[in-house]
């Protein structure tokens, strides 16, 4: 589950609740002012998609009120419930605020929809991470954008060039190469489009995958794929820089990380809120293009 704190509004302050399924951390008893009314978010500067309401009825008033970004993941809401006519249980006032895991260099595993919000967050963090665990979380993001694929990771010492090895539904075979460069204004080469054609000579594919955290690729790397497409053998190298690598992190974002948390504590609010926003996974497969296709 995504992390996040959740505090329990009363006497003007906010006391941290300390469940182990919200994954809390914080050593203050007490915030002061801690929900604000954001209209971007304070990490990537996305507009913050904003719903607050309440709703009266005989014997209950609810009200809310959630902020929530969708490029990544962001959410902080308030919501306060309130059963009329009831001496018991007290008013409900809660505020939840979504938070980041902090990770060093090394990448623990299983960790992609938290990594993957850590670096819409840092997006610096990529050229720091080891390239083992980089080779990693690329074939979690693989697997999360193509159906009915499978993905290994085959990076390792005199691997040839190849860390990643795709077998697509057609049961083509493409061999995939990453490259985690120290800077995001580095630009890839030809020597890198180079070395995977000879890759896929001698491993017999005709379909190859560099995936650069680079700005860019030269126009000579540019220039050399497309001559190896429209060769003899019509070698195909598809080239994946920095922008495009992060557009295929959508699919494995959590997909509105505030329904369960919400839905846990007022099972009404989550589906009004669920109402009003789609799902992240929805909307991308309807809305958005493919940032990457497999043909």
């Amino acid at each position: 589950m995504v992390a996040y704190d959740r505090f329990a509004i009363s006497g003007g302050g906010y006391n941290l609740d300390d469940d182990d399924y919200c994954d809390c951390e914080a050593s203050e008893d007490t915030h002061e002012n801690l929900l604000q009314d954001l209209d971007s978010c304070a990490y990537c500067s996305t507009k913050l998609i904003k719903i607050e309401n309440n709703i009266l009825k005989e014997s209950s008033y609810r009200d809310y009120c959630l902020w929530y970004c969708r490029k990544c993941r962001f959410w902080q809401a308030r919501l306060y419930t309130d059963l009329l006519n009831h001496c018991m249980p007290p008013p409900v006032h809660w505020a939840y605020v979504s938070k980041l895991r902090e990770f060093n260099a090394g990448l623990p595993d299983c960790c992609s929809k938290q990594l993957a919000m850590h670096i819409r967050w840092h997006p610096h963090f990529l050229y720091s991470c080891t390239p083992k665990r980089f080779e990693e979380f690329v074939a979690d993001v693989f697997r999360a954008n193509y159906a009915d694929v499978e993905v290994l990771h085959v990076g390792r010492p005199g691997d040839g060039g190849i860390d990643i090895l795709l077998i697509d539904a057609e049961k083509e075979k493409w061999l995939i190469q990453v490259k985690r460069r120290g800077s995001q204004r580095n630009t890839e080469g030809v020597g890198t489009i180079r070395d995977i054609l000879g890759a896929m000579v001698v491993e017999n594919a005709l379909k190859g995958i560099v995936v650069s955290t680079a700005e860019r690729f030269s126009q000579d790397a540019i220039q050399a794929a497309n001559a190896a497409k429209a060769g003899q053998y019509r070698m195909i190298v598809r080239l994946v820089d920095r922008g495009i690598f992060d557009k295929m992190l959508d699919p494995i974002l959590p997909d509105r990380p505030w329904l369960i948390p919400i839905m846990q504590l007022d099972a009404e609010i989550a589906r009004h809120l669920a109402h009003r926003i789609q799902s992240d996974y929805q909307l991308d497969l309807f809305t958005t293009p493919q940032s990457f296709q497999l043909i």
